[in-house]
C-alpha cells in the first residue's frame, strides 16, 4: 500500500472516530437527563415489585428487588415452580432455587453480583469501570442508539446503548459466568417514569439462552423502609457457608 492511500485511510478513520461522542459524555448526558447527580445522591435505597413473565412458556409470577448501598436482593416466585432468590450482602453472593438449591457465588459470578448490587453504579461509574468507549451505533427497537463498551475493573466488559434522541440508557448487553457456563444476556429498559426526580424504567426485558423474561413493575420507591434482614442470607445458604468453613 502506498503512502497516499495509507494517509487517506488514516484521515477517514480519524474523522469517523471524531464524529463519535465520548462514552464519558454519554454517561453524563444520561445522568443529567434521567434526574441529575443530586437526585441520585438522595436515593439511599430502592424497592421494586411487580410481575415476571415468560411469554413463550406462558409462565408468570411475582418479582421483588431491593437494593441499598452495596447490597441487593432479588426474589421471583412462579406458580408450580417455586421461588428463585439471589442476593449480595456486601461480601457474599448467593443463589437459592428449587432447581439448583442453595449455593454461594465464587469467582466471576461473585464479581458480577458485586457490580450489579451497586446502587450508585451510574453516578460512581469511574469507581467501577476503567473506561467507557463509544464504538459505533445500532438500532434498538427501531431507534438509533450509541453503543458504548464499558470495561470494568473486575470482570468482563459490558455494552451500554444510549438512545440518540433522549440520551437514556435503553439496553445493556453482558456476558455472565454462571454454574451453567458463560451466558450472554441483553437487558432492555422501557416505560420510564419519574420517581422522586429520577426517570426509572418500569419494564425490563431480559434475553438469555433464547428465552425472554419480562419484568413489569407496578411499584418502585426510593428511600423506603427495608424489611428486617432483607439482605441476610437464607438459612439454607448459611448452612452451605458454614459447611465450607469446616
Amino acid at each position: 500500500m502506498n503512502r497516499a492511500a495509507l494517509s487517506v485511510i488514516v484521515c477517514v478513520v480519524t474523522a469517523a472516530a471524531a464524529d463519535l461522542p465520548s462514552g464519558e459524555s454519554l454517561m453524563q448526558k444520561y445522568i443529567d437527563r434521567s434526574g441529575g447527580a443530586d437526585a441520585y445522591a438522595k436515593a439511599k435505597n430502592v424497592a421494586m415489585s411487580g410481575v415476571v413473565q415468560m411469554p413463550a412458556q406462558n409462565i408468570s409470577g411475582t418479582v421483588e428487588i431491593y437494593e441499598e448501598g452495596e447490597k441487593s436482593y432479588t426474589g421471583m416466585e412462579f406458580a408450580g415452580i417455586g421461588k428463585i432468590e439471589e442476593g449480595y450482602d456486601g461480601k457474599n453472593g448467593w443463589q437459592n432455587s428449587v432447581l439448583q438449591g442453595p449455593r454461594l457465588l465464587e469467582g466471576d459470578e461473585l464479581v458480577s453480583a458485586k457490580r450489579a448490587a451497586q446502587l450508585s453504579v451510574l453516578t460512581s461509574w469511574h469507581d467501577i469501570y476503567k473506561s467507557a468507549e463509544t464504538t459505533g451505533s445500532e438500532d434498538i427497537d427501531g431507534k438509533p442508539a450509541w453503543k458504548v463498551t464499558m470495561t470494568p475493573k473486575e470482570g468482563m466488559p459490558e455494552t451500554f446503548y444510549f438512545d440518540k434522541d433522549s440520551g437514556m440508557l435503553v439496553r445493556i448487553a453482558a456476558v455472565f459466568s454462571t454454574a451453567l457456563g458463560d451466558i450472554s444476556t441483553d437487558s432492555t429498559m422501557a416505560d420510564f417514569r419519574q420517581v422522586e426526580g429520577i426517570l426509572t424504567p418500569f419494564v425490563m426485558t431480559e434475553k438469555a439462552m433464547g428465552q425472554n423474561i419480562v419484568l413489569k413493575f407496578n411499584r418502585i420507591g426510593y428511600n423506603v423502609t427495608m424489611p428486617p434482614g432483607r439482605f441476610d442470607m437464607p438459612e439454607a445458604v448459611r448452612a452451605v457457608a458454614a459447611k465450607k468453613k469446616q
